[in-house]
């Protein structure tokens, strides 16, 4: 895949796609850094304020066998939300504080801790995944620099700090050319590997270059083997929603 020339992070932002040189823009809390100067938590810094960035809608579905559920993924400069037909999830990106939010109907209410295990639409994909909340994390490390798919990378590794939801350290595969995530493996608290997020797929939609295709696995924790998969599409721009 081509290095992306934008950046965005999600489930939204292993969605979307980062500045190509990764220095510090105008108004970022970074100053004149340049890649090789950014620390661990500088980076997931980073991808947090790239949130800010954008004001465009995507169609977007999610994918298990013949099932298809479909959403659209709103990036604004104040949140992302992640519009279902029974339900919007929305992050909150407006400041330092992990902020994830639920509507149904009218009721508007944050996502207690005790269901960020809950899948999405009975796929793979769960609150903690959407809103990637190890973003958050504090005392990340850079473990080592590694290849995938060609690209040069970083691993980061974040722990939990909190101990609530499904994974209690993950570990983050970042281009060094663009700032995409290109990989992420979630263990839990014994340390074995309980889901893995790989990026397939990317496309220009538009001015911004998305992640078009990325699997979420369900890993056996003993086994090591593939329980279930979903795929996380990007389709196409979608009208602005309300």
């Amino acid at each position: 895949m081509k290095a992306p020339s934008l950046i965005l992070p999600a489930l939204a932002l292993l969605l979307a796609l980062p500045h190509p040189t990764m220095r510090a823009q105008e108004g970022s809390p970074f100053g004149n850094k340049t890649i090789e100067q950014l620390t661990a938590n500088d980076v997931l810094r980073l991808v947090r304020y790239s949130y800010t960035l954008y004001n465009q809608n995507f169609q977007a579905r999610l994918r298990v066998r013949r099932f298809e559920e479909p959403f659209v993924l709103s990036l604004q400069p104040s949140s992302i939300r992640f519009i279902f037909k029974s339900q919007t999830i929305q992050l909150d990106t407006s400041g330092d504080q992990f902020i994830l939010k639920e509507k149904v109907g009218e009721v508007e209410a944050p996502v207690p801790p005790e269901r960020y295990s809950e899948r999405i639409a009975g796929t793979d994909v769960t609150f903690e995944d959407l809103s990637m909340r190890f973003l958050y994390w504090p005392s990340a490390r850079i473990l080592r620099e590694e290849k995938i798919k060609t690209r040069d990378t970083w691993l980061v590794r974040v722990r939990n700090p909190d101990g609530l939801g499904p994974y209690s350290t993950v570990d983050v595969w970042i281009d060094k050319g663009s700032g995409a995530m290109m990989q992420m493996w979630g263990y839990d608290a014994a340390g074995k590997r309980t889901k893995e997020f790989e990026v397939e797929k990317g496309k220009k939609i538009g001015d911004v270059w998305m992640i078009s295709s990325m699997s979420v696995k369900t890993i056996d924790p003993q086994t090591g083997k593939k329980i279930s998969d979903t795929s996380l599409e990007v389709l196409d721009e979608a009208k602005p929603e309300p």
